[in-house]
């Protein structure tokens, strides 16, 4: 009787250790998309292989939630949707154990994976590029799989300045960082988050408050460095009443509510990954409270 069940164990075990990454996402049943995704490009047969691999797949509700043209543009361009798909996937195994806050991950298709832990309440959040890791550790005989709620894309690339630079709703943000003399140290190593105000965020300025600010580049650097914090910092982990650090040295607050994500007054409105952190994108310039009557009334 005991050579039996020793014999059911090593075949349940044995089973376990006969699967791909890919029969593990065709197993979890939320990973439809994304196999057929994955057929479509011709990727099977590589994740089938020896590996390990480390996958960081999205759900079915993640591609859902992308613009349906996005979706018709990855179908019909094979090049593309490998980018995208490979930049899902990184060489060697990778439990959630194993992974660091801030760690670099270099996948298939040459960019790196920033991986940002959040553990400062619980639960403990797990982000790569931003995306929440919602069900770890499916273990494969070549890998593992990560769930994620959202897709990842691999562009744009460069530091936090270069994507401002690239993006012509910052030009007035892009100008006043490059008079505060700013932009080599938002070019280096990191990671910074940058709560990004548009140009409209700036037009709602009142009058005068922006030139002021032009030609007094001790005030300017003050407010531009209100506006970055050390550390990434994505959506994900972000919490209700959390006062974070600037550079300057006061706190931001974020709020939380069925409208959205705010710092301080501000809306958040996007996020956009680069190699030196995060860019957030807000709707309002956050103006430090010991300059605010200053600036605002004057």
């Amino acid at each position: 009787m005991k050579f039996v069940v020793a014999v059911v164990c090593f075949a349940l075990v044995a089973g376990a250790h006969a699967k791909t990454v890919v029969d593990v996402l065709q197993e979890l049943g939320t990973e439809t998309t994304l196999i057929a995704l994955v057929g479509k490009a011709g990727l099977v047969s590589a994740l089938e292989g020896k590996g390990p691999f480390t996958v960081f797949a999205p759900s079915d509700a993640a591609f859902a939630a992308l613009p349906k043209e996005l979706v018709k543009t990855l179908e019909s361009n094979v090049t593309l949707l490998t980018q995208v798909l490979e930049f899902h996937v990184a060489p060697g195994e990778a439990l959630s154990t194993d992974l660091k806050n801030n760690l670099l991950v270099p996948s298939l298709s040459g960019p790196k994976i920033r991986i940002n832990i959040y553990d400062a309440s619980e639960p403990t959040v797990i982000t790569a590029e931003g995306a929440p890791v919602t069900k770890p550790d499916n273990t494969a005989r070549n890998g593992v799989v990560h769930v994620i709620s959202q897709v990842m894309f691999p562009l744009p690339m460069g530091t936090v300045v270069d994507i401002a630079v690239g993006n012509k709703d910052f030009s007035t943000l892009v100008t006043a960082v490059s008079k505060a003399g700013l932009v080599a140290t938002l070019s280096g190593e990191g990671p910074f988050t940058v709560f990004a105000p548009t140009n409209e965020a700036f037009a709602k300025l009142p009058a005068g408050v922006l030139d002021g600010l032009l030609k007094n580049v001790t005030a300017l650097t003050n407010v531009l460095t209100y506006h970055v914090l050390p550390g990434a910092y994505y959506q994900a982990g972000l919490r209700n009443g959390d006062m974070l650090k600037t550079v300057q040295g006061m706190d931001v607050t974020i709020k939380m509510s069925s409208d959205g994500t705010m710092v301080n007054d501000a809306t958040i409105a996007a996020q956009v990954s680069g190699t030196n952190g995060v860019i957030q994108v807000i709707d309002t310039v956050l103006i430090p409270p010991s300059m605010h009557y200053e600036l605002m009334y004057n």
